[in-house]
């Protein structure tokens, strides 16, 4: 290549950098609310966020809830943002070209990639800061923390979900009434229930076209309910290793009891290619019995009209030894929100989002803007008007709690069935606290190891590798392919950090 290309192609680069960059970056800035002389001047902040609703027109830097925020709390925060598509990419490039944002935001999906800003020192820590800011420091859950949390160190800011907690179970109650049917609760009891919903027409059509139970390709939708009553979802420490729980017996019996569905037609076949949009259209075909679900698929606004008249929400079936199943979940939180270091005024920027915790902060969270989009008479909520589906954004966190004050204003929003719905789905959850703080371990991640356990469970759920047979085969293949180096690091992590894990 010629000196005059290589130099174009930096140019060009340079150019992509610049263009992503515009308009980032106030490292607090000071400005008068109106931009007039003579008016106090504010902390003024932005902050790169990752959206993946419509903003309906609404300006990312001069809107009504940047205004109240800013009435609020002193400090003004506005949105920068690339859009959703190619974000993290963005913000690697502008991490690496050493652009100095404010603050940024980053999903849970994604929580290696801000632990790896961190190991590589490009993050504030902000444990220093807390104890000045009684909401974060106290309102906040502390589990909340952990995924962010690091020998004493803390990278980001929780967005703690009040639905961590997210799951129900549901089942077509019309076809229970039509099969006289009861609602099971063991494991035996669900497979003979979507046995009956697979081969007795429970539909009366004459067809046989229906099927006991649906999932998505990921079993996220589905399968997690089974997994977790064969206790096949959660990390074990077990002879002085931290195992993974695809790596343990009881993930080989879930897949068998997954192949048996198969195998017997009681599982939607097509569940390999059932992406979540899909998993929506065929709920709307009414033709399965059993599935799980987000608790707010109950509301049905994500569905054809009377769908969810014929499904109420259950408990997940009981572990074999007969006690309650809990649904494991990795985090409770959506998304962290990032410091870089070199921002300037941290103080005002944790300020602002400590409000975002109190009293006045949380009802503006679920409900807006006070006498804007909802009222109070008597104690009771109304709301008033509508919000920008981007309304969440404009405080970027909140403290997760589903408290009695929470449920009520979430009855502006929401019945007493889908608020139900959300306490059942708190219930039967909890949260894999391991999983939650595992550290991310730059050399760990070229095995890839999350692929050979995908690769697998589709197989042996399909029946194209016999897990009873074949399971042994996988976990060493799994341990070979960098699964003993990752197994000795977690480890040996885990046995220093034992007691706070508890």
């Amino acid at each position: 290549m010629s000196l005059r290309s290589r130099l174009l192609g930096v140019l060009m680069v340079c150019l992509a950098i610049t263009i992503i960059t515009v308009g980032c970056g106030n490292k607090g800035n000071e400005k008068s609310a109106n931009g007039s002389e003579g008016e106090k001047e504010i902390p003024t902040f932005e902050v790169m966020f990752d959206y993946n609703v419509d903003p309906e027109g609404m300006s990312l830097t001069d809107n009504e809830y940047i205004d109240y925020l800013q009435e609020q709390t002193g400090v003004r925060v506005e949105i920068n943002s690339p859009g959703s598509a190619g974000y993290m990419d963005k913000l690697n490039i502008l991490m690496a070209s050493g652009e100095q944002l404010d603050g940024f935001t980053v999903t849970e999906a994604n929580r290696s990639k801000l632990l790896q800003f961190a190991n590589d020192d490009m993050l504030t820590d902000l444990a220093p800061y807390l104890d000045q800011f009684p909401n974060l420091s106290n309102v906040m859950p502390k589990d909340a923390w952990l995924p962010v949390t690091n020998e004493g160190k803390i990278w980001a800011i929780p967005y703690n979900r009040h639905d961590g907690f997210n799951q129900v179970v549901y089942i077509n109650k019309t076809w229970l009434d039509t099969l006289d049917l009861e609602i099971p609760t063991t494991i035996d009891e669900f497979y003979k229930v979507m046995k009956a919903f697979t081969e007795q027409d429970p539909d009366r059509n004459g067809k046989d076209d229906t099927f006991g139970l649906l999932a998505n390709n990921d079993l996220s939708y589905g399968g997690r309910m089974f997994q977790a009553a064969f206790d096949a979802d959660t990390y074990k420490f077990r002879d002085g290793e931290l195992l993974p729980p695809e790596l343990n017996d009881e993930y080989k019996q879930y897949l068998m009891f997954m192949n048996k569905l198969t195998v017997e037609k009681i599982l939607d076949p097509e569940f390999p290619t059932i992406t979540g949009t899909i998993f929506r259209e065929k709920i709307n075909t009414l033709k399965h019995g059993v599935f799980n679900g987000f608790w707010h698929f109950q509301s049905g606004k994500e569905f054809a009209p009377g769908v969810f008249d014929h499904y109420i929400a259950i408990k997940p079936p009981q572990h074999l030894d007969g006690s309650d199943t809990k649904i494991a979940y990795n985090s409770t939180n959506r998304h962290y929100v990032a410091i870089p270091k070199g921002t300037e005024q941290i103080e005002e920027l944790l300020k602002f989002y400590d409000w975002t915790l109190s009293p006045e902060g949380t009802r503006y969270n679920f409900m807006g803007i006070e006498n804007v989009h909802w009222k109070e008479t008597n104690g009771t909520y109304e709301k008033i008007g509508e919000r920008n589906s981007l309304h969440w954004a404009f405080s970027m966190i909140k403290h997760g709690l589903y408290t009695d004050e929470v449920k009520s204003y979430m009855k502006t929003e929401f019945g007493d069935d889908v608020i139900s719905n959300l306490t059942l789905s708190t219930d039967t959850g909890h949260l894999d606290k391991v999983a939650a703080s595992l550290p991310y371990y730059p050399e760990l991640a070229a095995y890839n190891l999350p692929k050979l356990v995908e690769e697998y469970r589709v197989k042996a759920i399909l029946g194209n590798e016999n897990a009873e047979t074949t399971f042994n085969t996988f976990t060493d293949k799994y341990r070979a392919s960098g699964g003993d180096k990752a197994i000795k690091t977690w480890s040996e992590w885990y046995v220093k950090n034992q007691e706070t894990l508890q």
